[in-house]
């Protein structure tokens, strides 16, 4: 056979299956998959949230948040980024052993180093992290037991990246399934023990069985022998790995130190209580919108790496994606918005039904922040770093800082709603704007369509819940999620069959 030929098939026969990876199908179906687990995990973090608010009330809910928050930030800052970066290199070099194994050796030392900074950290300086999120010294004890889990959860999350980048489907849904189980079994007990005292030990026992498994799981994927974690470490590679992670790391530095200064401003001007609301609500909207941000970064993010280079290939994808999600999203989020008090009572206390209004606006910035996030993953596929350190790391965390202290200070927890609504909004329109200029991008009829959809549906949604009561709103609410839930089931039918 002519190598020219041979040569041709397999051109052809990659784009064909990469045609196929990218069909409304299959991005369903990875979507499904990676959601699937997600609502399980949504259910285990449910009823964790549940013991908390019930053991520990309003004023726990707050201590566990900024615990939670001062965390997320030095986790942040010590992984250096690396998450996003390991899933690109991984998924470039999961076809080529011997580059996939160079990979391994570059990433292993900056996975421990990136772990020990962060456990160094709380080591090191307990007091001041005590009296800058407390007000007070009392909790250095806390932050000293706060430096394990750190550690766990930045290793955890690195090895977690490398399933992903394997596309490890299966082993990764086990893993975190597990993970999160063990983690409720025992977790939870340490609360009922200890009070607020166990907040900091079942972060501890999460973190430590979730990477447990994580690496178990690993073990048993990686098709490279064990050594290649002891081969020889490619400078060249850790430097391009460890860049562009140290951008990505300056914005979820900014995202969290943002969120954590945010949680103290609430604390300083309405107490813990408020902060405990605000908590919460961001706990449920982050687990419900997680069945589609989770599948979105396991399986869309290495699919638009593969053809950053092809605008047009592009194009496809991202409009793929925004049809999905969009789908998805609507439904899930007019539910929660009907159903939010219902949902407030079932998995907290009544004591927390005061915060049901901002549970309802927060559900509706979600939707936005979904349509985003397709988007938004676009520069960061085009390894534009200047781009997204401006625009994501600074400009973005600023507008967010800035409009939460305003709608803080003007509606209290209703104006942390508007703020949210208000900031999605102007984000998407600045992603469409960027991405049309400098790639091209431009939104198809279908993808325009179902964006209308999604928010008019949402909108709509909650008007009905703020401006009627009672019976009146139950049953209009309730005709209006009907038909948008079969407005969607009828869209996916139709498309699927396409």
């Amino acid at each position: 056979m002519n190598p020219d030929t041979t040569s041709k098939n397999i051109i052809s026969m990659n784009e064909v299956r990469k045609r196929e990876e990218n069909s409304f199908r299959n991005i369903l179906k990875g979507t499904s998959i990676f959601g699937g687990v997600q609502v399980f995990n949504i259910l285990i973090s449910a009823i964790r949230l549940k013991f908390v608010a019930v053991i520990l009330g309003p004023s726990g809910m707050g201590i566990a948040g900024l615990f939670n928050t001062a965390s997320l930030t030095i986790q942040q800052f010590a992984s250096l980024g690396l998450n996003l970066s390991i899933v690109k290199e991984i998924g470039q070099a999961k076809e080529n052993e011997s580059h996939l194994a160079d990979v391994l050796a570059s990433i292993r030392p900056l996975i421990l180093i990136s772990a020990l900074l962060g456990a160094l950290v709380c080591l090191l300086f307990p007091r001041t992290l005590s009296s800058i999120t407390f007000g007070t010294a009392d909790y250095k004890g806390a932050f000293l037991i706060l430096s394990a889990a750190i550690f766990f959860s930045i290793a955890g999350s690195a090895l977690m990246s490398v399933l992903q980048g394997l596309h490890a489907i299966k082993p990764l849904s086990k893993a975190s399934l597990i993970g999160s189980l063990v983690g409720l079994i025992i977790g939870v007990p340490l609360y009922w023990l200890f009070g607020t005292e166990g907040i900091v030990p079942a972060m501890l026992v999460l973190a430590l069985s979730t990477c447990t498994w994580y690496l178990l799981s690993l073990k048993k994927t990686l098709k490279v022998s064990a050594s290649a974690w002891l081969h020889e470490i490619h400078l060249p590679l850790l430097k391009k790995v460890l860049v562009m992670g140290i951008i990505l790391m300056s914005n979820d530095l900014f995202r969290n130190l943002v969120n954590y200064l945010v949680n103290v401003y609430i604390r300083s001007q309405g107490g813990m209580d408020e902060v405990g609301f605000f908590q919460s609500c961001n706990t449920m909207t982050s687990q419900y919108s997680a069945i589609v941000f989770t599948a979105m970064a396991m399986d869309y993010l290495p699919r638009l790496s593969a053809v950053a280079g092809d605008n047009k290939k592009m194009c496809e994808i991202v409009n793929r994606q925004i049809e999905v999600v969009g789908l998805l999203i609507a439904p899930i989020a007019c539910a929660v918005i009907l159903l939010a008090p219902i949902v407030i009572e079932l998995f907290q206390t009544k004591s927390f039904l005061v915060a049901t209004p901002l549970l309802r606006l927060l559900a509706l910035a979600v939707v936005v922040r979904a349509l985003m996030y397709p988007l938004g993953y676009i520069v960061f596929a085009k390894d534009n770093r200047r781009l997204f350190f401006w625009m994501e790391s600074i400009g973005a965390n600023l507008l967010t800082l800035f409009l939460t202290y305003i709608g803080y200070y003007l509606w209290g927890l209703k104006g942390l709603g508007y703020s949210a609504i208000i900031d999605c909004t102007i984000c998407l329109c600045v992603y469409i704007a960027v991405n049309r200029h400098l790639y091209g991008y431009r939104l198809s009829a279908p993808a325009i369509k179902i964006i209308v959809f999604s928010i008019f549906a949402s909108i709509a949604m909650t008007v009905v819940c703020f401006l009627s009561h009672g019976q009146t709103m139950w049953i209009i609410a309730s005709i209006l999620l009907l038909t948008v839930s079969c407005i969607t089931l009828l869209n996916f039918k139709r498309k699927l069959t396409d």
